[in-house]
């Protein structure tokens, strides 16, 4: 358990609770924060051991909500993005939306989703333009409904994601 909380290992997250005497915190075995000294520690089955004992969870690695350990602000900017798909979002939009530092909501967004939010973002907008067009929209007209200003910058962002230009992908149709 020791080698475990040493390297951060996630695989054991919820496995086993540890938890630090000295500052009445319990912690998940992946929780990044310092490590304490091995004669400080004391290890728990369940979260509600750890409780019981008189231990709070640990807002670095969110114990007592494991295994949604995600932010809050994360399932609701996730949502706004899917929701305004015909806006462009920026990273001050961000930053109101969250509540939180810019290199925060980056961070879990390529920890959890795998991409920059704003690249997120674009995603789901160039896919709403391709259900446009599959729809039958024109190219300038699928551009515009989802927030870009240029056709050459569209045609640029959708062949990249794509892999066809989306002129060939309305002809396709």
């Amino acid at each position: 358990m020791l080698a475990a909380m040493a390297a951060n290992d996630s695989s054991l997250d919820g496995v086993f609770y540890v938890g630090v005497l000295t500052t009445g915190i319990y912690c998940l075995p992946s929780c990044k924060a310092k490590l304490p000294k091995p004669e400080n520690v004391q290890f728990y089955e369940t979260r509600e051991e750890a409780i019981a004992a008189g231990l709070r969870g640990c807002r670095r690695c969110r114990s007592e909500r494991y295994p949604d350990v995600l932010p809050d602000w994360l399932h609701g900017v996730l949502s706004y993005m899917k929701n305004h798909r015909a806006e462009r979002l920026t990273e001050r939009d961000l930053i109101r939306l969250t509540g939180a530092d810019i290199s925060t909501v980056r961070r879990y967004f390529l920890t959890h989703v795998g991409v920059t939010p704003l690249a997120f973002h674009r995603r789901i907008r160039l896919q709403f333009a391709r259900q446009l067009i599959l729809g039958g929209a024109d190219v300038l007209s699928a551009a515009f409904e989802c927030g870009y200003e240029s056709s050459s910058g569209f045609r640029e962002a959708f062949t990249r994601q794509f892999g066809v230009t989306p002129g060939s992908l309305y002809e396709q149709r």
